[in-house]
């Protein structure tokens, strides 16, 4: 399966997994992890080449098939299915068992569609495409010995074997593609080896059979374009794209192979990443050995023996050994690359599968089990494009210096994660952590135009309450964050999020009424705030009243990013979207500000804390709170 790694979708064929003595399946695989907190599901099969599925902690296993004789598995992209490769041919399966096991068709070679809503298989000289449920959609008369869906959905790539001319294990393909919709066909060039989409889901990338060349061919005009001269090894290296399509990876083995080259798909641009610790022994490099993190931010390339793990810096160059001379093989990386699967294979005795976390370096070993791939991550094109189009309208005209304002979100992402939350696909949702909130993904086959595709988390509401949210209904119990709502990290005068616990059923100010109560870390309300502010808008929702400062500021108008260019608009629309609805009142705070205690006037809503500091210049003097970071630290324990 080529490069499945930039998908999500996990093929791992478990070559040597099957053993002497067969597995008594009535004892899991997965051992349960100490101090291996679980950020995911894993795959994988037993050594009587079952399927199985569990927690990377190795908590939870759930045996899928009983039979035996599976060989591979593919995660859909959305992580709600399995097509797994059997005696029979392809099957679906479910994580929680509730498909049963449904036989498709014999063949293998199963290839998810970027939205997980159609599976294609090889059989023979036939492809064939399957709905998400196992409903037979397509059957073209194709030999295909490799599938790839372009990233819209729409086409199918596939190549099919010609000759190897030289014996080389590097054989001649015809490239060609089908029309998902139709089936109709069609043949475009000669290549070589792993071949890609480019983003615009046009566009085919290859190693031309001819003259060596990485090219690309759009089908839609028939044009052919150099794509780079450098010398690229496509049937024993890496030959991908990032998730967003947008940057082809491969290495350059005209200088060794040690050098990663990453061309810019819009400008043809190169940068070349120079003698990288990259290794392996074998003519082929396993697929692992070189990665990038679906952001692009990083690359982790891998050298064996013995193992050293390496993740270099694609903006800056620098470079970090996050392992170093293990004597284990690498299998594979989670989504994220925040752990990685490890494998030893003592002499006369069962592998053994280890999870490692790369930070703090704890494990958890899965006996008697090969390989196995992780479910893929939430964080896809469609949702990061999202994100950027959502910080774009308020965030981008202040970045740009062209609007002199407090951040709506802030300068840029600090971490980006998939967090458990009951009602996404596959249970988990992807996030994007920004200073003074996050933005959630829940349901990514949503209306994309809709303003609440993307959404920012209750967070206030967890902060105060100590209920974690994990689902429309669903909560973990914690304690209360003791952090300063506003102010410097270290103040000790201002309330926290737990302090204002007490203070949730207060009653609601009267419209019009200056605002003059105060508040301190213990609790104790008083009297006597500074003037200034007055009592705006009751919201009966949760019978609160907003404070002018506060409520003209939510109604205020300002640049905003269109699409294309900053234009005039209203700064929050809906109002109520970013901040949701108030539950506390406004109260006044002596707040440490800059290492200077401040009159800061504050209000808590249920996805922001909003500050009014009078003595600040104008167009800073309301300000969000960082909630984003306090909640972060809250729910992590830590900074990322």
């Amino acid at each position: 399966m080529p490069r499945a790694r930039s998908r999500g979708a996990l093929v791992l064929i478990l070559a040597f997994v099957v053993c002497a003595s067969p597995f008594t399946s009535a004892i899991p695989p997965a051992q349960a992890a100490t101090g291996l907190a679980p950020t995911g599901l894993v795959a994988y099969l037993d050594r009587g080449n079952n399927l199985w599925v569990a927690q990377d902690s190795g908590d939870a296993p759930v045996q899928l098939t009983q039979s035996g004789g599976y060989t591979s598995f593919a995660w859909s992209t959305d992580g709600t299915r399995l097509a797994v490769v059997g005696p029979n041919g392809v099957s679906l399966v479910s994580p929680d068992g509730s498909l049963g096991v449904r036989w498709l068709h014999a063949g293998g070679q199963p290839t998810w569609s970027p939205d997980s809503s159609r599976l294609a298989l090889v059989d023979g000289g036939w492809v064939y495409t399957y709905d998400r449920n196992g409903g037979l959609q397509l059957s073209v008369g194709v030999a295909a010995d490799q599938l790839l869906w372009s990233p819209n959905g729409t086409r199918l790539g596939f190549t099919h074997f010609l000759a190897d001319p030289y014996n080389a294990g590097c054989p001649v393909h015809d490239l060609g593609w089908i029309d998902a919709g139709s089936g109709s066909s069609s043949v475009v060039a000669q290549s070589i080896g792993k071949f890609a989409w480019a983003g615009d889901g046009n566009r085919l990338l290859y190693v031309s059979a001819s003259d060596g060349a990485v090219r690309s061919d759009d089908v839609t005009t028939g044009t052919t374009q150099l794509v780079s001269q450098r010398l690229a090894n496509p049937c024993g290296g890496p030959f991908f794209t990032s998730t967003d399509g947008n940057t082809l990876f491969f290495l350059d083995y005209g200088t060794g192979g040690h050098d990663l080259v990453a061309v810019n798909l819009a400008t043809l641009g190169q940068r070349v990443y120079v003698n990288l610790p990259i290794s392996y022994p074998s003519n082929t490099l396993p697929d692992a050995y070189v990665t990038v993190d679906p952001l692009t931010r990083y690359a982790y390339v891998v050298k064996s023996f013995p193992t050293t793990i390496t993740r270099v810096d694609l903006q800056s160059g620098a470079s970090t050994t996050l392992l170093l001379n293990d004597s284990r093989m690498v299998v594979g990386f989670s989504p994220d690359h925040d752990r990685v699967a490890l494998i030893a294979t003592p002499y006369g005795q069962p592998s053994i599968t280890s999870i490692r976390d790369l930070a703090s370096g704890a494990e958890v070993p899965f006996s008697n089990v090969g390989w196995l791939g992780w479910q893929p991550t939430p964080v896809t094109p469609t949702v990061t494009a999202a994100w950027s189009r959502t910080w774009n309208r308020e965030d981008r005209p202040v970045a740009a210096g062209a609007a002199s304002r407090t951040w709506i979100w802030g300068p840029a992402p600090f971490a980006t994660r998939q967090e458990v939350y009951a009602q996404a696909p596959g249970g988990r949702r992807a996030v994007q952590y920004y200073d003074k909130s996050r933005m959630e993904v829940t349901n990514p086959a949503g209306d994309q135009s809709s303003v609440w595709y993307v959404t920012n988390g209750l967070l206030v509401k967890e902060l105060i309450s100590g209920q974690m949210q994990v689902g429309d209904n669903q909560f973990v119990s914690r304690a209360a964050a003791n952090v300063p709502v506003a102010g410097d990290p270290d103040d000790q005068n201002g309330p926290t999020y737990a302090t204002l616990q007490a203070v949730l059923s207060a009653p609601a100010a009267k419209v019009g009424t200056p605002l003059a109560a105060t508040i301190n870390r213990s609790g104790t309300i008083g009297s006597g705030g500074p003037a200034g502010a007055t009592a705006a808008e009751f919201v009966p929702s949760t019978n609160h009243t907003i404070a002018d400062v506060f409520w003209n500021y939510m109604n205020s108008q300002g640049l905003v990013w269109d699409g294309s260019t900053f234009v005039k608009g209203q700064l929050f629309d809906p109002t109520f979207f970013a901040t949701g609805y108030p539950i506390t009142e406004a109260y006044w705070a002596k707040v440490k500000v800059g290492g200077q205690v401040k009159d800061v006037l504050v209000q808590c809503f249920e996805r922001r804390c909003l500050t009014y500091t009078p003595s600040n210049p104008a167009g800073w003097q309301v300000e969000m709170g960082n909630v984003g970071r306090h909640y972060y630290e809250w729910r992590y324990g830590t900074q990322p």
